[in-house]
């Protein structure tokens, strides 16, 4: 999605760890001067006004570091921002290599390990990410950023309590660490802990003010705890803090949402088919697990059936009085039984 804005967006000039990268690495004025079209270039890529410029300055950048390497420039300093250049622009497995060939020529260099912990990242590798960040915390036990990439790490390999012992660690060695922070308040929503995840979150807030992922989730679950009048206030908040087009549009959805539910309107979803065999069919499929709205997708005939069957939201008197008896009738993620309307069958999911 937008991958080149998304890369200038994730663009560094050091590694997550903490380690920064500075200094001159070259041997010759020759090399030296490649070296710094290559870094005018990356730079100017981040100021591109377009991607497809930006995708031109990214490409400059990495054959003047192409040109530096083979005049024998070698050092980390110019082969981590190079791989980092490579990943962000999607060629990974040269973006490896170049990692590798930086590890030896210094294998304490915390960077190196943070851009591998990115590459097998970005490829799915998990274990290869788990490996090389690990191995960043035997060369650096007390780095607060090494313990909240393992507990990230670790909460996508589904080791949670792994993950936690590292988020307790890093905050332990920087208490006033916002994305340790945020991680924890995940760690906690993750196992239903959603008071605790609020607190943590709004300590991420008085952290940073302006981070807009911690207001948004304060929004969220607040709305999931049915506190919808101070949930929309947050969500307020936190579309002055964005200029996402696509999460305003989101946020807008959201409220959008929560207006409707507090003026006691109802949100459903349904399938219309023109068989009572084939509503049981997919009935037995919602029954076993599949999702009601990839099944209106591929089974419904209403106009509606690539938006998932979804009905909006509605108040007394907007739907027919079968469907409305019906929404009412169920809780929340309810499927209701086979009804028959008109020559047609039914099958509605209460959502709100």
């Amino acid at each position: 999605m937008r991958r080149i804005v998304t890369i200038i967006l994730m663009m560094r000039v050091c590694a997550a760890f903490g380690q920064p990268e500075a200094g001159t690495s070259t041997q010759t004025p020759a090399v030296d001067e490649l070296v710094k079209t290559a870094q005018v270039h990356a730079a100017m890529a981040q100021r591109a006004r377009s991607a497809e410029e930006a995708q031109q300055r990214l490409a400059l950048a990495l054959e003047s570091y192409e040109k530096a390497l083979d005049a024998g420039a070698g050092s980390p300093l110019v082969l981590n921002p190079m791989a980092q250049l490579y990943l962000l622009s999607g060629n990974t497995e040269r973006a490896i290599s170049l990692f590798h060939r930086s590890l030896a020529e210094d294998p304490q260099r915390l960077a190196t390990y943070s851009g591998l912990n990115d590459a097998f990242f970005t490829l799915g590798r998990l274990d290869s990410s788990v490996h090389y960040v690990e191995t960043a915390r035997q060369i650096a036990p007390d780095n607060a950023g090494v313990r909240v990439q393992l507990g990230f790490l670790y909460l996508q390999a589904g080791a949670r309590a792994t993950a936690r012992t590292q988020l307790d660690t890093a905050l332990l060695l920087d208490a006033g660490n916002p994305q340790a922070h945020k991680l924890l308040a995940l760690w906690l929503t993750q196992g239903q802990q959603i008071d605790s995840a609020l607190v943590v979150y709004r300590k991420v807030v008085e952290l940073d003010p302006r981070d807009v992922e911690a207001h948004n989730n304060v929004a969220f679950l607040l709305a999931g705890k049915a506190q919808y009048a101070e949930a929309l206030e947050w969500y307020k908040t936190t579309k002055t803090l964005s200029s996402d087009p696509q999460l305003l549009h989101a946020l807008n959805l959201n409220m959008e949402g929560i207006r409707a539910i507090m003026a006691g309107k109802m949100r459903a979803r349904y399938i219309l088919v023109s068989s009572q065999a084939t509503c049981q069919e997919v009935a037995d499929k919602i029954e076993a697990g599949e999702d009601f709205g990839e099944l209106a997708a591929r089974f419904s005939i209403a106009p509606n059936a690539n938006e998932g069957g979804d009905l909006g939201f509605f108040g007394p008197g907007d739907m027919v009085s079968t469907v409305e008896e019906a929404v009412l009738g169920l809780a929340v993620g309810e499927v209701s039984p086979i009804i028959s309307i008109g020559q047609h069958f039914m099958l509605l999911q209460r959502l709100n």
